[in-house]
């Protein structure tokens, strides 16, 4: 197999069939004519018809049956994250959570599983019918925040639970920061169960010295990535690597068909072809220059009365954190007598800046290889023009509103519980009843309530204080919460 990096073989395979531009009669139903779609048009530019192009072509690699320019494609992904193999994702990091956990576990099997995990990975569990022994993620005093999932913790699942046979960890998250992933390989191979990483906030790991090395050169066994989320590929494209035996890729490749579409779109698998060839000859370049811009960033953040940004010095085993991705900007603003979410609200309104996300007392800004000197000038600006005025009778926020209540216990797994009937009752009647659906502030995504949970009073507490804050809870059909759906 070629592991030539200047070359991009599926998309090169686009280009050429857009330079061909037969007739068509077949699927897409636009036949490759923008003035069907004037709006559109409009939007995106009379180049997004000829572009959008499909398996019908007899040129074009179909992603569940790879042809030689797709599965060079994917061999160059795995040759530079040093993978076994790698497969190019169209419906996220989501399907890859999902299809690891289906390819893991079968019905009533046991996962150990970090609570501090995406919401795709319990839509995985629901999927694959796993038997979840959920292990907290350790919270840092100074931050309030669930940053990693310690080793002992995870250490402590498997010798309780012998019968897991998989480990699913989440190696980089949301703030930036990462768990002790040699040692959990370590553990997890050791009880010979494969050790499964969401990895989505990290397709940049381990492509300069100075970043933390990828799960996959750490050892795990199967590693989601999402390109879209920090190296520039299109929403929604991902990829998942593969390292040795322990996981049936037969099994692999039949669940990635199941759950992602069987008319995926070329401009995400597209977009992996060319954003693997950026990083592979100028990611270090550009990650240099990417974390020599937030480091400016961080230190002059630190500078603006009323705020903080967190780096290195969170770093602390004892709260199962080995290691940071410096180019995340985790901002503190509670000393501001602002909200994260007044602050997100007032940088967008005042600057025309978004930022990652905020939850009552951070925000978040992620600096890529997209950035330079310019634009982090222009948050710099932002930052200070928000927190140059407190609210009138204001005192610095507390963390407490951000600390997550105890795991619930679990009266039904997650598959179990997802086929029952439900019933919508008042928030503060769902106390002892069990949980029928998702309940989680998002971002991050971290779920206070699962379906086939016993809702506690502290729960809804949180909750509560969760929308007082301005926090969007995502997953239960009534999102302001006044109802919960529970089992009947």
């Amino acid at each position: 197999m070629n592991t030539d990096q200047t070359r991009a073989p599926f998309f090169e395979s686009l280009l050429a069939e857009k330079a061909f531009a037969p007739r068509s009669y077949h699927m897409p139903g636009h036949k490759f004519r923008p003035e069907l779609l004037p709006d559109l048009t409009t939007w995106l530019g009379a180049g997004w018809a000829q572009v959008d192009v499909n398996e019908c072509s007899p040129t074009i690699d179909y992603l569940h049956s790879p042809g030689p320019a797709l599965r060079e494609a994917q061999a160059l992904a795995a040759a530079l994250y040093g993978a076994d193999a790698t497969h190019f994702l169209i419906n996220g990091a989501t399907s890859g959570n999902q299809a690891m956990l289906l390819t893991a576990a079968r019905d009533g099997q046991k996962v150990i599983v970090s609570r501090a995990a995406h919401r795709s990975v319990y839509a995985g569990l629901i999927l694959s019918g796993a038997h979840p022994v959920y292990v907290p993620a350790s919270v840092h005093p100074r931050t309030g925040l669930p940053l990693a999932v310690s080793t002992d913790a995870v250490a402590q699942a498997l010798a309780a639970h012998r019968d897991a046979i998989a480990v699913h960890v989440t190696g980089i998250n949301y703030y930036g920061y990462l768990p002790d992933l040699p040692a959990l390989v370590g553990l997890a191979h050791a009880h010979g169960a494969p050790l499964l990483v969401d990895e989505a906030h990290g397709a940049h790991l381990g492509l300069h010295p100075a970043l933390p090395r990828s799960a996959v050169q750490q050892g795990a066994d199967l590693v989601v990535q999402s390109p879209h989320k920090t190296l520039g590929a299109l929403t929604q494209a991902a990829w998942l690597h593969v390292n040795g035996g322990r996981i049936a890729r037969p099994a692999l490749v039949q669940a990635l068909a199941l759950l992602q579409s069987s008319s995926p779109s070329v401009l995400l698998t597209g977009s992996l072809d060319v954003v693997r060839r950026l990083a592979a000859l100028d990611g270090r370049r550009l990650l240099g220059r990417a974390m020599a811009l937030a480091a400016r960033a961080r230190d002059a953040i630190r500078a603006i009365p009323g705020l903080d940004c967190y780096g290195s010095e969170l770093v602390d085993p004892a709260h199962g954190i080995a290691d940071h991705d410096p180019t995340k900007l985790v901002v503190d603003v509670r000393a501001s007598g602002w909200l994260g979410t007044q602050i997100q609200t007032r940088l967008r309104e005042q600057s025309r800046v978004g930022v990652e996300f905020a939850d009552p007392a951070h925000i978040i800004a992620s600096i890529t290889l997209a950035d330079d000197d310019a634009s982090v000038d222009a948050l710099l600006t932002a930052l200070r023009r928000a927190a140059a005025t407190s609210p009138e009778g204001s005192a610095p926020t507390q963390p407490v509103a951000i600390l997550l209540p105890p795991i619930p216990p679990m009266a039904l797994t997650p598959r179990e519980a997802f086929g029952r009937p439900t019933q919508a009752v008042p928030l503060e009647g769902a106390v002892g009843r069990i949980c029928g659906e998702q309940v989680m502030p998002y971002p991050p995504g971290i779920p206070v309530l699962l379906p086939g949970e016993v809702v506690g009073a502290e729960h809804v507490d949180f909750l509560t204080a969760q929308l007082a804050h301005g926090v969007r809870l995502v997953g239960p059909e009534d999102p302001g919460l006044s109802t919960l759906r529970v089992c009947v």
